[in-house]
């Protein structure tokens, strides 16, 4: 076997580096498809001038050289006496990780075609999803961020956020998740479903993260976190930070972009854009609002301007006709006063008459009057034979008041004279 080359594909685990002696161990392993067991091992080395192809597989493929990755391998059969068979590793295939990483990728894609008709379709080598069919809002404040405290994404997203140049602000709430790992994409799904169960409305949803190999995104790329991308009912951005190739949740988000910078950046541009737009509307609304202002002056002007003529001639119109009453009044006081003057003479003349014969005749009921009460005066009456009784200083005016040995005076037109009652 020593002077053949196999080609084995295999799954590393026990690595072991020494740049220093440009030596690397390991050991490849197969595992059964079923129960993920281990069924078969054998050392492995890489040494001196081959030890250069662990820095191109990196560089090619941007996947660290690491336990648990399965590559094709060039290798030759070695024999020591003590230490048995093993393997020296001669060459890696980088076309071939890619291309497994690339074909594992596909079928999670057709999965989730086949799967999720109603939500993902596939419209002219584009992916349509319900996620994409969202709109952002106007302007995009309140953010739900998912990353890891310790990935370089996450503080280059939030620096670049917070220290926008047009001094924005922004309020981020945090759900934080490993986001490399075995287990990586079931912790991003479940802070996705916490964001969701938190009833808050959020304007965006963003996934980021730093740099890495392929295969430390192979997170993004799993069936169960792109399904949930592809069908949240807020619009996610994706900065997952690979400049290469796509994620299977880019493919799925409402905006893919390439670095988590660029997330921060492109919603600080979505942001600008309705700033300028609130400007360009402003001066809309200047210019148009002079313009309005300007033709109404203008009807303004025309209508004062009739105004203005219309109501000198109404004035001139209302002078003439009031002159035209004033002197028909004048006119018409005029005869009244010299009817009433007439009138006013009659009633004088008529008043004098009446006055005179009223005193005349009321003269002659006076002297009728005086006639009578002289006729009337006790003296009179006296001398014309009468005579008037006194009891007590009383007149008597009824003979049966009168009783006996009463005192009673007589007076006659000559005298009194004093009498007793027998």
């Amino acid at each position: 076997f020593r002077e053949q080359r196999y080609q084995v594909i295999a799954e590393t685990t026990g690595i072991s580096h020494y740049p220093a002696k440009n030596q690397c161990y390991l050991t490849l392993i197969e595992k059964c498809d079923i129960t993920n067991q281990v069924k078969a091992a054998i050392k492995a080395r890489i040494w001196g001038p081959r030890f250069a192809c662990i820095e191109y597989f990196e560089k090619t493929t941007g996947q660290e050289f690491k336990d648990n990755i399965q590559v094709l391998l060039s290798v030759r059969v070695h024999y020591h006496v003590q230490y048995g068979l093993s393997l020296d590793i001669e060459d890696i295939d980088c076309n071939f990780t890619i291309g497994k990483l690339a074909l594992s990728r596909q079928a999670v894609i057709q999965k989730l075609l086949d799967e999720n008709p109603e939500h993902i379709k596939e419209v002219a080598g584009e992916y349509l999803t319900y996620n994409k069919k969202l709109s952002f809002p106007p302007v995009i404040q309140k953010i739900a961020l998912i990353s890891s405290a310790q990935a370089d994404g996450y503080a280059d997203f939030l620096h670049e956020l917070y220290h926008n140049q047009y001094n924005y602000g922004f309020d981020v709430d945090e759900y934080l998740a490993p986001v490399q790992g075995q287990d990586a994409h079931k912790e991003i799904y479940k802070q996705l479903v916490r964001i969701f169960e938190s009833g808050k409305k959020y304007d965006a949803v963003v996934l980021v993260r730093g740099g890495g190999s392929q295969l430390d995104f192979q997170a993004y790329d799993s069936y169960l976190l792109s399904r949930a991308v592809a069908r949240f009912p807020l619009p996610i951005i994706t900065g997952i930070g690979h400049e290469k190739n796509e994620s299977v949740c880019d493919l799925m988000a409402r905006l893919k972009t390439k670095t988590p910078t660029k997330a921060a950046a492109s919603i600080v541009a979505h942001n600008h854009q309705f700033a300028t737009r609130l400007q360009q509307l402003q001066k809309q609304i200047v210019l148009k609002t002079n313009e309005i202002i300007i033709s109404q002056e203008l009807v303004l002007n025309a209508i004062q301007n009739v105004f203005v003529s219309q109501t000198k001639d109404l004035l001139n119109q209302e002078q003439k006709n009031l002159k035209e009453k004033i002197n028909s009044a004048i006119h018409a006081a005029n005869q009244h006063i010299q009817h009433e003057k007439v009138h006013l003479l009659r009633v004088q003349f008529n008043l004098q008459c009446n006055t005179d014969n009223r005193l005349k005749n009321d003269k002659f009921k006076l002297q009728h009057l005086a006639s009578s009460l002289q006729h009337l005066d006790p003296k009179n009456v006296l001398k014309r034979g009468f005579a008037m009784v006194y009891k007590n200083g009383k007149v008597v005016t009824d003979g049966q008041a009168l009783e006996k040995n009463d005192i009673i005076q007589t007076r006659f037109y000559t005298g009194d004279v004093e009498s007793k009652i027998i």
